[in-house]
């Protein structure tokens, strides 16, 4: 039941706060572009929608999760997160380097780091619209490939994040769904 609400908050709210997808190139700086079954789908709707003071594996850090963006096509809902701490002080050591990826449905636990991703899946094709696919555990990637600090004032800093991930899904069906993406994203930490 807590993942078909958390599907349901991920899928009502970002679709309010971004905009529509696309399949051309982008010339926005900020992007997804995403392999779903070997076809490409890309979006600059990388929207700066953040769900602030969230919990994460270290307990006494306060964490963002900052959407990276969706692709809604007839075939799949795919929606991005990262995770990552909320204030500069905890996110200025993070390196470029392997991190994590979790499902969906954990998008609002404590699972998940600073540069972890979570990643939802849906699979329009099969009538049960949220908890139709789970992330499958095996060869799960996300690279988290530069960090480059673009401005800074007096209350924030702003971040450049670039990365590639890997994972597949599993559908009620049993059928596998590999997912290949990149981004380029940023994030504000608190000064």
């Amino acid at each position: 039941m807590k993942r078909y609400l958390v599907y349901g908050l991920i899928f009502s709210v970002v679709s309010v706060a971004c905009g529509k997808t696309s399949d051309n190139n982008v010339s926005s700086p900020y992007f997804l572009n995403a392999y779903i079954q070997n076809v490409k789908y890309s979006t600059s709707s990388v929207s700066t929608f953040v769900l602030p003071n969230q919990q994460g594996c270290v307990s006494n850090k306060s964490y963002n999760i900052t959407n990276i963006g969706q692709i809604n096509v007839d075939a799949y809902y795919l929606d991005c997160y990262i995770k990552h701490y909320s204030n500069n002080l905890d996110f200025a050591p993070i390196k470029p380097g392997p991190h994590r990826i979790f499902d969906g449905g954990l998008l609002l636990s404590t699972s998940g780091c600073n540069g972890d991703l979570v990643i939802g899946l849906i699979d329009n094709s099969i009538p049960s619209l949220f908890s139709n696919t789970v992330l499958a555990p095996a060869n799960v990637v996300n690279n988290i490939t530069s960090i480059t600090k673009r401005d800074s004032t007096a209350t924030y800093v702003t971040y450049i994040v670039k990365g590639n991930f890997s994972c597949n899904f599993k559908n009620t069906n049993n059928v596998v769904i590999p997912v290949v993406g990149s981004y380029n994203i940023p994030l504000k930490e608190a000064k």
